[in-house]
């Protein structure tokens, strides 16, 4: 479909069907860009410790690049209609009397067997609607319908992504903000997991290329704390096990600041290019685990922990020592994927700088991985009466 029709600063002159069309949102401290292609936020300006501004968001220049069905990194994309991974491209749920409440055979598997980030044609390649814009462009919201069957799932989905920025308070300390609200409702029971897709490198997006070894800042080299004593391993296919382990004496363990480098998952299959790309239990935000070697479950009913999502909480802290850039995330979702750009390879990016391996990272917050198929996670099956809320605050400062 055609790109829709608004008004807008815009951060490309080219006006032609064919263009890259942003909204600039602004707030002192920060400046950020965003599409309705894809909700997609495609800049991140903020200042550092000397009052230098850099973009800290990797992604492109052009429509085209992000509209690639060959290599989709999904920079910066709001990604559904279910975030992560789907084993095997099917779901079933039933309710406490073993009666069928919805299902799909039907998917689109386009991560081996596995459904990922909603198919081939998720959210992150469709143009949504621009629902409106503050007057004094500190806020926009996209819209968009995702109609019955759309990449197999069942019912539509109407869903909408609020971006909104604010400056920092007066002694600075909470920093300026990029707020995200995602919200979705359905007409028949399905799973909706949405999830906002930014790699960061808080020294700029072109901070891996430097040709001083001694200069160059890549997700590895960033200081990063976790609110997650648990987290979700997973098969060779990245797919949960369904059980929940402690971080603690484990590569997974950032309960307490460190370079994210430091130490790594082993490489355990020729196939496997290293790095994170796992998902975090978010503390406070699940029952407590009990034997951390066993199957447990997160909730019986997952309107429980729906109420208590209501209040954001502290999810992540990344700090990059050399530009003193700090990145403060909050969020109401029980989960935080943690993926350090594993699968970068050299994409083409803006000003036509190469994002190699591990250039940025992504903190995604969300439901957990597959949860639609595993009894001992928390469900993301939405009702026909119920609204899907997440919400994420990302806090920007310099010290």
């Amino acid at each position: 479909p055609g790109a829709p029709f608004f008004h807008s600063e815009m951060a490309s002159p080219d006006d032609g069907a064919d263009a890259l069309r942003t909204i600039v949102l602004r707030a002192p401290g920060i400046e950020v860009h965003v599409s309705p292609f894809g909700a997609t936020i495609t800049r991140i300006l903020v200042p550092d410790r000397d009052g230098v501004v850099a973009d800290v968001a990797l992604g492109y220049d052009d429509l085209a690049s992000y509209d690639s069905a060959v290599d989709r990194p999904y920079f910066g994309a709001v990604v559904g209609r279910v975030a992560n991974r789907i084993a095997n491209a099917r779901f079933e749920v039933r309710d406490e009397h073993g009666i069928v409440v919805t299902r799909s055979d039907a998917m689109v598997a386009n991560n081996g067997p596995h459904c990922l980030h909603g198919g081939a044609r998720g959210f992150d390649r469709h143009w949504w609607a621009v629902a409106s814009r503050s007057e004094d462009g500190t806020k926009c919201r996209f819209a968009r319908v995702s109609p019955d069957g759309e990449e197999g799932f069942p019912g539509a989905c109407s869903a909408e992504v609020e971006y909104r920025v604010s400056a920092a308070d007066s002694n600075g300390l909470n920093g300026a903000c990029l707020h995200t609200t995602m919200t979705a409702t359905v007409d028949k029971a399905c799973p909706v997991n949405l999830a906002q897709h930014t790699y960061f490198n808080l020294a700029g997006h072109d901070a891996s290329l430097n040709e001083d070894e001694n200069k160059r800042v890549d997700a590895t080299t960033h200081v990063l704390r976790l609110a997650a004593s648990r987290y979700t391993p997973a098969d060779a296919t990245c797919v949960p096990t369904g059980v929940l382990l402690n971080v603690k004496g484990t590569p997974f363990d950032f309960t307490k600041a460190r370079a994210i480098g430091a130490s790594m998952p082993p490489v355990e299959r020729a196939d496997d290019p290293g790095g994170f790309d796992h998902n975090f239990v978010l503390d406070g935000r699940a029952e407590k685990l009990g034997d951390e070697n066993e199957k447990t479950s997160v909730s019986s009913s997952s309107e429980p922990f729906r109420e208590k999502r209501r209040t954001l909480a502290f999810a992540a802290e990344a700090r990059e020592p050399r530009s003193g850039r700090v990145l403060v995330l909050e969020c109401d979702a029980p989960g935080v994927q943690l993926y350090t750009g594993n699968f970068l390879n050299g994409q083409i990016g803006k000003n036509g700088v190469s994002y190699g391996k591990h250039a940025g990272f992504c903190l995604e917050t969300q439901h957990f991985p597959d949860c639609v198929n595993q009894p001992a996670f928390e469900s993301c099956v939405l009702s026909p009466n119920e609204t899907y809320t997440h919400r994420m605050v990302h806090r920007f400062f310099a010290e």
